[in-house]
């Protein structure tokens, strides 16, 4: 319905582009009679294919009958996109590619045209046409210059050129400020190869560049929180730490086993840390709250870390805080108590096992790790922990 819907306002749009293509034609004279010419007779055989359920066909029919003039050319652009966005992308080139060569279009309409020829080379995957028009763009400083860079950045992205998509990323942040997380994820990247070479230093100056585009961008904090860890900069990395947990504190699980290494070294007091995520929170995730459990256990009886544990899954019921008190239990009680237990405890962790942990704010992909960039939709930082009943 909603194709057939979409169909018929194309088919609409087609209708009007074709009389003012032709009251052009009357107007300049190229067209005599105003009834009964071989281009009423085109649209209506177009007509008719569509009522016949052959789509395809009929534009095929209206492409033929539509005169290329200034007054046509949208139309002619949205045949080509309906083109590409069917899967058709050899069409749309073809439409987009006569439209470029056309020596009476404005120069607003080519940067048009040239601009969708270029989302067509990149729906097929050839990135070097497409980068060539869209470099053309940009130079030219078109008034599409900032869409042109739109597809330009997603150009190098997709071959991982994060030198190249660093520089590109950084004109269009000056254009579309909200780019900037984004831009922080590049110079992540570029960040991780560096560190991979072991070129420490400008892996650094990568991730503080990172945090300068991004204040709030966690997966530089937790990498800067690592290289302090593995230079022997605990004092740093706790710094890094702190700063995590004010930003967001839902993220302070990715961090346990840096938090660890960093009490190790005595540069944290890993109770006192998690104390403040889970006070400064109203619903903290819950692996915050089974770690403070686990360090519980050295000062606590079990019945304290048994409530204290309870208390939150309560208020946020969650399978991996039925497990830990399972699992608490479990060597507290009589024989056939524990064989129940254990029953108990085979059919929470499958459930726990299938569960997913993550969700992307945007395209709503469900995830079982954290992904920086959602798989599906490809946006950066849009895949967050689920907590409370969500997560449950």
């Amino acid at each position: 319905m909603q194709e057939l819907l979409f169909l018929g306002l194309f088919v609409l749009a087609l209708g009007i582009g074709w009389f003012l293509g032709r009251r052009e034609a009357i107007k300049v004279g190229f067209m005599l009679e105003p009834h009964g010419s071989a281009l009423d007779r085109q649209y209506f055989i177009g007509l008719n294919y569509l009522l016949n359920e052959q789509p395809d066909e009929a534009i095929e029919t209206f492409i033929r009958a539509l005169e290329v003039n200034p007054e046509t050319v949208e139309t002619h652009i949205a045949i080509g996109k309906l083109f590409c966005q069917r899967g058709d992308v050899e069409r749309a080139i073809k439409v987009h590619q006569n439209l470029l060569a056309r020596p009476n279009l404005s120069r607003q309409q080519a940067d048009r045209v040239q601009l969708e020829l270029a989302r067509d080379y990149l729906a097929v995957g050839m990135l070097n046409r497409a980068e060539r028009l869209l470099e053309e763009l940009v130079e030219a400083t078109s008034p599409l210059r900032a869409e042109a860079l739109v597809d330009l950045v997603k150009v190098h992205e997709r071959e991982h050129e994060w030198g190249r998509a660093i520089v590109v990323g950084s004109k269009l942040v000056l254009e579309r400020p909200a780019f900037a997380v984004t831009l922080a994820h590049y110079h992540c990247e570029r960040a991780a190869g560096l560190l991979r070479s072991n070129d420490q230093s400008a892996g650094r100056r990568h991730l503080n560049q990172a945090l300068d585009a991004d204040a709030a961008c966690i997966r530089a904090m937790l990498m800067l929180t690592d290289l302090e860890l593995n230079q022997g900069h605990a004092k740093a990395a706790q710094r890094w730490l702190q700063r995590l947990a004010e930003k967001d504190a839902d993220f302070v699980p990715e961090a346990l086993p840096l938090i660890r290494r960093c009490a190790d070294n005595d540069a944290l007091d890993m109770q006192q840390y998690l104390d403040q995520v889970i006070a400064n929170n109203p619903q903290p995730q819950v692996l915050s709250v089974l770690a403070r459990a686990d360090q519980m256990q050295f000062q606590a009886s079990l019945h304290e870390v048994s409530l204290f544990v309870l208390d939150h899954i309560q208020q946020q019921p969650s399978l991996r805080g039925l497990l830990y008190l399972i699992d608490l239990h479990l060597d507290h009680v009589e024989a056939k108590g524990r064989d129940n237990l254990l029953v108990l405890r085979g059919i929470v962790e499958a459930l726990v096992v299938d569960k997913h942990q993550y969700r992307c704010a945007s395209c709503g992909f469900l995830a079982k790790k954290l992904h920086w960039q959602c798989p599906t939709c490809h946006g950066w930082s849009t895949i967050r922990p689920l907590k409370g009943r969500e997560a449950a």
